[in-house]
């Protein structure tokens, strides 16, 4: 990366010295899908701690900065700076104030390379305030990229460490006039840090580290025994002594703070003289921590702890990071924070154990190559290990939209060709050849593999930040920038359709012709593998949970303005099209998967007497996606968490529509469940702070604001709330439940076997719970001719008034269901009828379920076994698309949904189970000691996992439960022993 930021540098200035200036460009006005998982999905550069070690904070290449609590790692702040296409808006470097109310925050900044013809071209640092998330001012230009940023011990300095040979830059509170600074630097600065009397140091990879006083007077100049890349810099605690990391050479060094002398040298041979950039002190001064590149034998990356010759290491082989260690600190209690490329973070404790990780949730992409990454031969299949190489093989297959485990590869599937072509040097090396003739690419720009096409006219080439035709000749055909490395490449059978498994954890499809994106696919392996297949454009088709990985991030009007960044699900309506993500593979080309879907829609509709709602892409403009834009609620507390000892509080809010579609309702959820506040919820388009009166109970919880426009959800927003009162016993929850099976339909064509039974024996065993987890029990069974449309309806409408925000309400629906060509999903009672004509107005609309679901006070679970065998509609196939109906019911109705399956599934029943094989595992478990664990209590999130496993074994793998839980919900009990 250094090497690359001083070529781009090179060129830019080149360029702006030859080109006459033009006015200042706005950021991209364009909306950029981008992933969010409420984790970084991309190399993880900096951290940096707040003086009493509580908040934490992160900067990564995935272009986000992310504050987190350091007791459990729960993520308290995201925050965004604007960005473009590919590498722009980039964060290398990130710091956090003392007093933890201040992140700065830098990298490849996206304004650089938007004006870098102009007279305006420059970097700069991102001033936020921590607690709101606004963005307080940019510090700059500077002319490069910013790779570190460190504020004093007393938060009145902060100091900016810059590539190319830029040097430092030194700004002073209240950050506002000019920096001080120092450019005799003959290559890029790396790494700085403040000692406690005000003085500064910093590396350099032109080999020398510098040392100035308060002043910004260069005191020393010197070249460390180390090596000549010298690159973490630490302060001891008492400012005696400096501590100086190395890359790419050998040994690390101990200097005197006032004079930059060497006073120790610390013998890294037993660590293989590697990477070892990292540096931090303990709190006492006695250990110097060091980490970075190296493994040890067992390829894990350990901490260091290095006291007076003695070393030990900090090493977690299972939980610990995957990936090179890019930075660490120390919390006041001696307990050690470090990042990772792979990425991930986590906290030894004092002795050594790993008290709290985020591990890599993206896909490990390295290695897909040389029997590790295969395709079928229209290339609508994909199969690759979701670690690298091929550990942990998975299938997925765009056609039929599924994601399963695939230990063995598929027959007739095909891997890339590397060898009928003389090309060489391919594999981790900077100048490939073919017939020995080096291929033009990047400067210091890595290959990293290689798949020949079949005709072998052509080949293509993955590099660090890039994917490229090559004509046989070596002559570039197309190239296109990517997001991140290209581990990965490889061909349909007949040459049209190319793959590159990518860094950023997605697999994407490009049309071989030219270059152009078709698909993209990626899978979060840390949530029970959720996945998001999408177009350039943005339709897209997600697992049960899996929608909101991805979003559109909005850049402001101008540089300034904080962007935003919605979730693809608040735009279901017009994205949610797998029909259309089906297609793209099969036809090449999106803008005929689109016209071809929409005909199909259409036809589909009339038939049903409705009109289609199938539509072109959202186009930008006032009449465009923008108009489309939910409204956005923010919390004005001055702190990141309230905390009280009264139950009666008061809540400040801001609201904003960036649509400009006036906000008609905020709606109050605690713990994610919707309650009433004690006053008028103001909606007025005013930018002033607003107040709600807000009764709470007596504990911990979580209040969550979302904004509406009509029945449009906004971003859901959440405070902490910590309750500093007294303690008052919790008496036990009350159960409201409502059972609906139907197996004896009027049309006999769609009858089954054991939906009343399922319904029946489920109401038994919850009965069964009055008096043990819960004070009472209150069942209303509805089966066969009992669950009409209308019965179902005004009994979802009873469990509003029965319920309060302390009980448990439970809905189970097991019958028939459908999903029409607009995606709308319908339960069918007892007496519908399948007329094209008359489905809508005999079945119970899904949205009818959700609304009624989402105005009950209790926390609500719903079980939905509605994807039997399509008997008497269509075939022996579900006719439910299950993730789609997941996905909607828990939009805005805030519940945990279990689902009997996944996607298009069918739900299996059987004589020998004497039900369905969903509710036979839900009983099971429920009469199952064993799955309550130690507590005596079985949790939503145990059950989930128990379902899942029996189920699956119970159908041999053909059928897999889901659950989604928004994150508002927070995790509760179901039963007890």
């Amino acid at each position: 990366m250094p090497r690359l930021a001083n070529v781009f540098l090179a060129i830019t200035l080149l360029l702006a010295a030859a080109l006459p200036a033009r006015a200042e460009l706005q950021p991209l006005p364009d909306p950029q899908l981008r992933f969010e998982t409420g984790m970084h999905t991309a190399g993880i550069w900096h951290l940096s701690l707040s003086a009493d070690g509580k908040l934490m904070v992160t900067a990564s290449d995935d272009k986000t900065i992310r504050l987190w609590s350091t007791d459990d790692g729960r993520l308290l702040r995201t925050l965004r700076v604007p960005v473009g296409s590919a590498s722009e808006g980039r964060l290398y470097s990130v710091a956090l104030s003392p007093d933890g109310k201040l992140i700065a925050a830098g990298g490849w900044d996206a304004y650089y390379w938007r004006n870098y013809y102009s007279t305006y071209a420059g970097h700069y640092v991102y001033l936020f305030d921590a607690t709101n998330g606004k963005l307080l001012r940019r510090l700059g230009p500077v002319p490069s990229v910013i790779y570190d940023l460190k504020f004093s011990r007393d938060g009145t300095r902060l100091a900016a460490a810059l590539a190319g040979a830029a040097g430092i830059r030194v700004w002073t509170a209240p950050f506002e006039a000019k920096p001080a600074y120092d450019t005799d630097y003959a290559d890029s600065a790396f790494d700085v840090d403040f000692a406690p009397d005000g003085s500064l140091a910093a590396s350099s990879d032109d080999g020398y580290v510098r040392l100035y006083d308060p002043a910004m007077r260069r005191l020393a100049k010197v070249m460390v025994p180390g090596g000549p890349s010298p690159r973490g810099v630490a302060f001891s605690p008492d400012g005696e002594r400096l501590a100086v990391g190395q890359i790419y050479r050998v040994g690390l060094d101990i200097l005197s703070a006032k004079t930059l002398a060497p006073l120790v040298k610390i013998d890294t041979t037993e660590f293989n003289n590697t990477d070892l950039r990292a540096v931090a002190w303990s709190p006492d001064g006695k250990t110097l921590y060091f980490a970075g590149g190296y493994t040890d034998a067992n390829w894990s990356y350990p901490i260091i702890a290095w006291n007076d010759g003695q070393t030990r290491r900090l090493v977690d082989r299972e939980r610990g990071p995957a990936g090179g260690i890019n930075d660490i600190k120390v919390l006041p209690d001696g307990s050690v924070a470090y990042v990772a490329f792979d990425p991930s973070f986590g906290i030894f404790d004092s002795g050594g154990s790993l008290r709290m990780v985020r591990n890599q949730i993206t896909a490990d992409m390295r290695n897909k190559y040389g029997g590790r990454f295969f395709n079928s031969a229209d290339a609508t299949k994909v199969w690759f290990g979701l670690k690298m190489g091929s550990v942990d093989p998975w299938l997925f297959d765009a056609s039929h939209l599924t994601f399963a485990p695939s230990p063995q590869v598929p027959a007739g599937f095909v891997e890339p060709t590397v060898n009928t072509l003389p090309v060489e040097h391919w594999t981790n090396e900077y100048q490939p050849t073919v017939d020995g003739q080096v291929l033009p690419m990047g400067t210091a720009e890595l290959s990293r593999s290689l798949a020949i096409a079949p005709d072998k006219q052509s080949f293509l080439l993955g590099t660090d930040w890039s994917l490229t035709r090559y004509g046989a000749d070596g002559r570039q055909v197309w190239r296109d920038y990517v997001q991140s490395f290209v581990w990965g490449v490889s061909l349909s059978v007949d040459g049209q359709i190319a793959l590159a498994a990518l860094g950023d954890g997605t697999i994407r499809w490009y049309r071989m012709s030219d270059g152009a994106e078709l698909l993209g696919f990626f899978v979060n392996t840390g949530d029970h593998n959720k996945w998001i297949a999408w177009t350039p454009t943005g339709y897209y088709a997600a697992s049960a949970g899996g929608e909101d990985l991805i979003g559109w991030h909005f850049n402001g009007k101008s540089w300034d303005d904080v962007p935003d960044f919605f979730p693809v699900s608040r735009f279901r309506k017009q994205f949610y099209r797998p029909d259309i993500v089906q297609l793209v593979l099969k036809l090449h080309d999106e803008a005929s998967a689109i016209e071809t879907a929409n005909n199909l829609v259409s036809e589909k509709l009339q038939e049903a007497g409705q009109s289609s709602s199938a539509s072109e892409p959202p186009k930008e403009g006032d009449t465009g996606i923008r108009g489309l834009l939910p409204g956005i609620v923010e919390f004005a507390e001055d702190s990141l968490v309230i905390e009280t000892d009264k139950s009666d509080i008061v809540l400040h809010y801001r609201l904003r529509s960036p649509s400009g579609r006036p906000i008609t309702r905020v709606e109050v959820l605690i713990d994610g469940r919707p309650v009433t506040s004690r006053a008028a919820v103001a909606v007025d388009d005013t930018s002033d702070a607003k107040t709600l009166a807000l009764n709470v109970p007596p504990r911990d919880s979580d209040v969550t604001l979302v904004a509406f426009i009509g029945d449009q959800a906004g971003v859901p927003v959440s405070m902490p709330i910590k309750w500093k009162g007294a303690s008052i016993a919790q008496k036990k929850p009350r159960l409201f439940a409502l059972l609906v099976g139907v197996s004896n339909y009027q049309n006999k064509d769609l009858k089954l076997g054991f939906p009343a039974k399922d319904a029946e024996d489920f109401a038994a065993a919850l009965k069964k719970q009055q008096g043990v987890y819960y004070d009472e029990v209150d069942v209303k069974l509805l089966v066969d001719a009992e669950a009409t449309a209308l019965a179902i309806q005004v009994e979802l409408a009873r469990l509003r008034k029965k319920s309060t925000p302390d009980d448990n309400v439970i809905v189970f629906m097991a019958g028939h269901g459908y999903t029409d060509a607009a995606q709308d999903f319908y339960f069918l009672p007892t007496g519908v009828d399948l007329a094209p004509d008359m489905l809508a107005a005999t079945a119970i609309d899904g949205d009818i379920i959700r609304k009624g679901l989402a105005r009950i006070p209790g926390k609500v679970i719903l079980f939905m076994d509605a994807c039997y065998s399509g008997n008497g509609i269509q075939g022996n196939t579900s006719m439910v698309d299950m993730s789609g109906l997941a996905n909607s019911l828990s939009d805005g109705a805030n519940l945990v949904m279990f689902a009997s399956s996944t996607g298009r599934e069918v739900s299996y029943e059987s004589s020998q189970w004497g039900h369905g094989a969903f509710t036979a595992a839900l009983l099971s478990i429920l009469a199952d000691p064993a799955a309550y664990g130690s507590d005596g209590k079985l949790s939503i999130s145990e059950l989930d996992e128990e379902l899942t496993s029996r189920v699956e074994k119970l159908t041999d793998n053909k059928q897999t439960p889901v659950m989604t839980k928004p994150g508002a919900v927070k995790r509760f009990f179901l039963a007890a022993l």
